[in-house]
């Protein structure tokens, strides 16, 4: 494996022990070269970078993690926004069925044009009805690939 060790054929222990080796190694090795000076910029973490909201995906196509409350996640896609009575809903494609969610904060989702609602948390909590919407709603989390904001 090109100098490598068969990490494969290694228990967990042989690997940290053989990981710490190089380390140490390397550290060696470079012992007598100049180490770069760390920006106080990168260093420092300034509460302006600290993520404060996030920009979740909602168009047609897009991958989505549900949480249905039992600690279990499975995937969807999604089928965009669709106007409804009072709040507007997120169609969610989960194992062939289709449902219908608004967000539990009573908020729109009114997607800007790039597909994208700006949320304050990472899982949006959601009811979800069947499409046909009978029934009582279902009390979900929702996740897509976000980008977190400043």
């Amino acid at each position: 494996m090109s100098g490598r060790e068969d990490f494969d054929a290694m228990t967990p222990e042989e690997i940290a022990a053989w990981a710490a080796r190089d380390w140490a190694e390397g550290l060696e090795a470079n012992a007598d070269k100049p180490k770069p000076r760390i920006s106080r910029v990168k260093r420092d973490d300034y509460p302006h970078w600290k993520v404060v909201a996030y920009e979740f995906h909602t168009s047609p196509g897009e991958r989505v993690l549900v949480d249905r409350g039992d600690g279990e996640q499975l995937e969807g896609r999604l089928g965009g926004v669709r106007p409804a009575s009072g709040q507007d809903v997120l169609i969610v494609d989960l194992a062939g069925e289709t449902w219908a969610c608004v967000r539990a904060d009573g908020e729109q989702w009114a997607p800007k044009p790039n597909g994208r609602v700006r949320v304050e948390q990472l899982a949006v909590p959601v009811l979800a009805r069947r499409d046909e919407g009978s029934g009582r709603p279902a009390r979900w989390t929702l996740q897509t690939n976000m980008e977190g904001q400043p």
